[in-house]
């Protein structure tokens, strides 16, 4: 999986040198951060659950390909879970991830954005609503999991950024070797961001 992934973000990258090239007005690449909230629930043979609210927050650099067309990457914290009725008392289970989104950005207006792409994302850690949560307990997840984004976004000059993105999970969470079941996260997240401008970016704006 880790191969797929490098293969991935070579391609990317090969395809911003090639299109980058064949732009008449110069394009630069800006980094900043990201941080929101998470509307986060599961899918699949775990029934009956509800949605937690938590939050992500993380580093972001767009690379430009064409006037239009841009790649986000990210690196993120990514807060998640469920919540269950255990016997009438609510269980909270917390999974918590680090997530590596690349993101793929249409602007149909200059400011606005159709975006899709990979989340690549690694279990960082699982507990449920006890104060002592077993070793056991996370080892029913499985440490990657694997989405995909859909969403739409707004970025104003100024390089703030508002997105709203849903993953689908695609890949099961719960670790076959423990239990046979399957389950897939599900995410709805709202973020705000900010991308700072580069040196060059401020040197071409005093010279227009």
């Amino acid at each position: 999986m880790n191969k797929n992934i490098f293969i991935v973000v070579i391609l990317l990258l090969a395809c911003t040198n090639i299109a980058r090239a064949q732009d008449d007005d110069p394009l630069y690449t800006r980094a900043g951060f990201k941080f929101g909230a998470n509307y986060a629930n599961v899918t699949g043979d775990l029934e009956n659950t509800d949605a937690r609210i938590r939050m992500h927050l993380g580093a972001v650099i767009e690379f430009p390909v064409t006037q239009r067309f841009y790649v986000q990457a990210e690196v993120l914290y990514s807060a998640q879970g469920y919540t269950f009725d255990e016997a009438g008392v609510e269980n909270e289970i917390s999974l918590n991830y680090l997530a590596l989104p690349i993101i793929a950005k249409y602007y149909f207006t200059p400011r606005f954005s159709f975006e899709t792409g990979p989340r690549f994302a690694t279990l960082a850690n699982a507990s449920d609503g006890r104060d002592d949560t077993p070793d056991e307990f996370f080892d029913t997840f499985n440490d990657f999991d694997f989405g995909w984004v859909f969403g739409a976004g707004y970025k104003a000059e100024s390089g703030l950024f508002f997105q709203l993105h849903y993953t689908l999970g695609l890949s099961n969470i719960i670790n076959t070797n423990v239990t046979d079941i399957s389950s897939n996260n599900s995410i709805a997240q709202l973020s705000v961001g900010y991308l700072f401008k580069t040196k060059n970016n401020r040197r071409q704006q005093a010279e227009q």
